[in-house]
C-alpha cells in the first residue's frame, strides 16, 4: 500500500486508511488525553504517513511497523509539546 501511495495511487490512500486506521486510532486514544486530541493526531499521523510513504523499505520493516513507528513518533511529539505548554 505504501509503495502505491508513493507512486500517487489515490485508491491506495483509502486502502491505507482502512488497513491501518484501527491501529493508528488505538495508539492515539491510548496516548492522547482527550478524544478530540486523538482525532487531530490521527489526521496528522496519516498526513505524515503519506508524505513519507516513499521512504518505506520492506527490507527494513513491515508496513505495519513503519506506520506504527510514524504514529508513535508523532504522538510523542504531541505529548511533549502539550507538556511544555502546561509547564
Amino acid at each position: 500500500v505504501l509503495q502505491r501511495i508513493a507512486q500517487g495511487d489515490k485508491r491506495a490512500v483509502e486502502e491505507c486508511l482502512n488497513t491501518y486506521g484501527g491501529l493508528v486510532w488505538s495508539l492515539a486514544r491510548r496516548m492522547c488525553p482527550k478524544r478530540e486530541d486523538a482525532e487531530d493526531a490521527v489526521q496528522e499521523i496519516f498526513i505524515e504517513i503519506w508524505k513519507n510513504a516513499g521512504r518505506f523499505d520492506e527490507r527494513q520493516s513491515s508496513e505495519t511497523t513503519f506506520v506504527a513507528m510514524i504514529a508513535r513518533r508523532r504522538l510523542i511529539d504531541r505529548l511533549r509539546s502539550f507538556n511544555r505548554r502546561i509547564s
